[in-house]
């Protein structure tokens, strides 16, 4: 990979973290990545993520 290819991935993720999303958009993104079910619930490959959340 380039430096001009590097250049390229870290202006895409600056622009990404710029970007806000609504609670509904990330929890979408999360059930698609396979962290959370559709109900907000860690899924049984994340058990250990659940000991971090607020309740």
């Amino acid at each position: 990979m380039s430096n001009k290819d590097r250049q390229k991935l870290i202006d895409l993720a600056d622009a990404i973290r710029k970007v806000t999303s609504t609670k509904t958009q990330a929890l979408d993104r999360l059930v698609n990545a396979g962290i959370l079910n559709k109900k907000g619930h860690y899924t049984k490959h994340y058990p250990t993520l659940a000991t971090f959340q607020k309740k």
